[in-house]
């Protein structure tokens, strides 16, 4: 096996992200806030501007850069295909559509290489569109509350930690 695509190599590289996160040098708020604006622009369509958009749109909304510049990353070559065909089917049902048309549709459309083109080919864009945005503030709200709390908890067990350490001297 390739070892720089190894399942172990994959659980190495989101533990970094992870010390790296909780590691900032800011309070648990506005880390947790980067990281929610950062996953709104990664799964929001931004055609390739998501990391600059964060760097840009972070300091004028006063949260961390850093963690809005990681939380961009949730949308990446293997999440992308998961996030379009939840947008999809949560926006084909808010507008009424058949799930399990919809969910043909999606097989139909995943045998091509240019899924995004199928979508607006088939007329699927308004679907698509509003399951996108339900799809995003979900995330969104998600990515904030498991932040906030990750952040809170690395910093309380790193300070009973060091307490341990002093009282043991």
């Amino acid at each position: 096996m390739n070892k720089y695509f190894s399942p172990r190599a994959g659980v190495r590289w989101l533990r970094h992200q992870y010390i790296k996160l909780v590691r900032l040098n800011d309070t648990p708020e506005k880390i947790a806030a980067g990281l929610a604006l950062g996953v709104v622009i990664g799964i929001f369509p931004t055609f390739g501007l998501g990391i600059v958009m964060a760097v840009f749109l972070a300091g004028p909304l006063k949260v961390n850069r850093v963690s809005a510049v990681l939380g961009t990353l949730v949308m990446n070559p293997w999440t992308a295909p998961f996030f379009w065909a939840m947008s999809y089917l949560v926006g084909s049902v808010v507008v009424g559509n058949n799930l399990l048309e919809s969910v043909e549709i999606l097989r139909d459309i995943g045998k091509h290489k240019d899924i995004m083109g199928q979508i607006v080919g088939k007329n699927l864009l308004l679907p698509y569109i509003i399951g996108n945005v339900i799809v995003t503030i979900s995330a969104a709200a998600t990515s904030y509350l498991v932040g906030n709390l990750a952040v809170r908890y690395y910093r309380k067990s790193k300070l009973k930690r060091l307490q341990k350490r002093a009282l043991n001297g």
